[in-house]
C-alpha cells in the first residue's frame, strides 16, 4: 500500500522533499504551488500537480506545509476543512510554532513541526521533528520517521531547540557551500581549472565528512593528524586560526539564531 504525501508549497524545500521521495517506491505524491512552473520538474518525477491547497490536503494522508511563514495562516484556513484525524500536518515553515499550528487546524488532525535542510534532495538531509502534539499516535510518529528517513537523518527535538537547529543545520548548507567556493577560488588562483578544482573540493568535503562520521576521534585530532611538523598543512591551519575561522562560523550561526528568534515574534 502506497503512502500518500502531499506538499503545499513546492519551492526549494517542498520541492526537495517531493523530489527526494520520488526516488523511492511506495509513495503517492502530489503538490500545489502558486507558481505552477515550479511543479513542472516534479511532474516528470511522477508528482501529481493539484489545483489548490485544499485539494492536496484532501488527497494526502501526510500533508506537508512548506510555504513562507507569512502565508501559513491563509493557507491553513484554506486546507483546514479537508483535514481529519486520519491525516497529519507536517509544517516546515520557519518560525511558525506549535501553538500557532495547532490553533490553526482546530483539532482536526495531529500537527508535527519539522525543520529540514536542502540536502534532503539527494537523500542526505537532516530533519528535526517536534512530536509534542498529544493527538499524535506512536504509529503516525513511526510513519513520519519512515517517510523522512528516506531523505536523511531524523532527530526528535523539543521545540525550544528548533531555532538553534535551524541556525546551525537548516542554514548549514549555505555555510558549507561558502567554504567550498572559497577553496575552489583558491584552486583557480593556483592555476587549476575551475571545473577540476570544483570536483576536487566536492570530493574533499565528501571524504572528510565520511571520515568524521566513521571515526571516534575528536574533530581537532582529525585536523591535527593531517599536519606534519613544519609542513604546508600547519602553515595553512595557522592562517585559518589567525583569521578566526572558528569564531566566524560561530558568529554566523549566532546571527542566524538571533534572526530566527526575531521571526518567531513577527
Amino acid at each position: 500500500m502506497n503512502i500518500s504525501v502531499g506538499c503545499v508549497g513546492c519551492g526549494n524545500m517542498g520541492g526537495a522533499i517531493l523530489a527526494g521521495l520520488a526516488r523511492h517506491e511506495g509513495y503517492d505524491l502530489c503538490g500545489y504551488n502558486r507558481t505552477r512552473e515550479k511543479l513542472r520538474p516534479l511532474e516528470t518525477l511522477g508528482v501529481r500537480a493539484l489545483p489548490d491547497a485544499h485539494a492536496v490536503a484532501a488527497a494526502a494522508d501526510v500533508v506537508v506545509l512548506a510555504v513562507k511563514p507569512y502565508q501559513t495562516a491563509a493557507v491553513l484556513e484554506e486546507l483546514r476543512p479537508a483535514l481529519n484525524p486520519h491525516k497529519v500536518l507536517v509544517s516546515v515553515a520557519a518560525g511558525v510554532n506549535m501553538g500557532r499550528l495547532t490553533a490553526a487546524v482546530e483539532g482536526r488532525c495531529p500537527v508535527v513541526r519539522c525543520m529540514p535542510n536542502t540536502p534532503a534532495l539527494v537523500g542526505k538531509g537532516v530533519f528535526a521533528f517536534c512530536f509534542d502534539d498529544p493527538a499524535l499516535s506512536p504509529d503516525t510518529r513511526d510513519l513520519l520517521l519512515q517517510v523522512f528517513g528516506c531523505l536523511g537523518l531524523c532527530i526528535p527535538l523539543p521545540e525550544a531547540r528548533f531555532t538553534a537547529f535551524s541556525a546551525l543545520v537548516g542554514a548549514g548548507p549555505a555555510y558549507v557551500f561558502a567554504m567550498m567556493q572559497g577553496l575552489v577560488q583558491a584552486g583557480v588562483t593556483l592555476g587549476l581549472q575551475h571545473a577540476e578544482a570544483r570536483r576536487m573540493v566536492v570530493a574533499l568535503f565528501a571524504g572528510s565528512a565520511l571520515m568524521a562520521e566513521k571515526s571516534s576521534k575528536h574533530l581537532m585530532q582529525l585536523r591535527d593528524d593531517v599536519c606534519s611538523p613544519a609542513g604546508l598543512t600547519i602553515a595553512g591551519v595557522n592562517a585559518l586560526d589567525q583569521a578566526g575561522l572558528a569564531g566566524l562560523l560561530v558568529d554566523a550561526v549566532l546571527a542566524a539564531d538571533q534572526r530566527g528568534r526575531e521571526m518567531e515574534k513577527e
